[in-house]
């Protein structure tokens, strides 16, 4: 299943993208000495991080029917026993009533249960919903607050979302150095808003000194990466310059490399992302 990412914010204007689980890209549920007959047993004897792998492994249809019911209630059984990654992910099922009925109350309780228990997407999205006051009351400083946990534990999506929350000055004062720290930080991962996003305070000398150039570059590696805004930047501002600045721009982003943070080490990576759109 295709999960979308909660609230993602760009400096050019607010991005609506949608809600997302919390999953590792970086391991299997289950590697291959690992059969679903000992997950199970392991999870019949409480260990919850076998019961949140049987949820992800019957979500993703992995060597299973495919069966949103078994993916909640085994979330479920985790979650009740803090297992933070599959709060989240029990949460993102009750926002869409996929296996369960849907309810936004308690999409909001288990949310907040994997914000309080460290899931950074769980952060993310409780984060997005004190934002859109999706669920509870609207308050940007809450909503600063979550996504400042998040994106300190290295999510991208987060830092974005705070470098947009510190460039308008909304739950927090207005900083525009302060913004493009959080969306270097997302852009130097290879998040491809942040890249566009940084390409716009390079042209406009917003945090960051006044450089085409450098501008130049973000869009190109931000358009590389298929955000359609890059493209309509770059075609803007190249007329602003000339072509050997153009060209250096170019050769500067052949020559970037992506720098990752670190692995983020709270709960199980593999949680449903983001929260839903309204």
């Amino acid at each position: 299943m295709r999960l979308r990412p909660s609230f993602v914010f760009g400096l050019l204007g607010l991005v609506v993208l949608s809600p997302f689980l919390s999953y590792s890209q970086e391991r299997a549920p289950r590697g291959p000495n690992t059969s679903l007959a000992t997950l199970r047993s392991r999870a019949e004897t409480g260990d919850a991080a076998a019961q949140f792998d049987l949820g992800y492994v019957y979500e993703k249809g992995d060597g299973v029917p495919q069966s949103y019911r078994q993916a909640a209630y085994y979330y479920q059984t985790a979650a009740d026993q803090g297992h933070a990654t599959a709060a989240n992910n029990l949460a993102l099922l009750y926002d869409h009533g996929w296996g369960v009925e849907k309810d936004l109350r308690k999409a909001v309780h288990w949310y907040q249960e994997a914000a309080e228990h460290g899931d950074p997407t769980g952060q993310c999205n409780f984060a997005s919903l004190y934002f859109t006051g999706r669920g509870v009351r609207r308050d940007y400083e809450k909503a600063a607050k979550w996504f400042e946990a998040a994106a300190r534990q290295g999510l991208p999506a987060a830092q974005n979302n705070l470098a947009y929350m510190y460039y308008h000055g909304m739950g927090v004062s207005r900083d525009y150095a302060t913004a493009a720290q959080w969306t270097r930080r997302a852009a130097d991962s290879g998040y491809a808003m942040a890249q566009t996003d940084l390409g716009f305070l390079y042209e406009q000398g917003k945090g960051v000194p006044l450089d085409y150039i450098s501008a130049y570059m973000w869009y190109t590696l931000g358009a590389n990466e298929g955000d359609s805004r890059s493209l309509e930047r770059m075609k803007s501002l190249s007329g602003l310059m000339v072509q050997k600045q153009v060209s250096e721009a170019k050769i500067r982003a052949a020559a970037w490399m992506p720098r990752p943070e670190s692995a983020i080490s709270a709960g199980d990576q593999r949680a449903s992302h983001s929260a839903p759109e309204h």
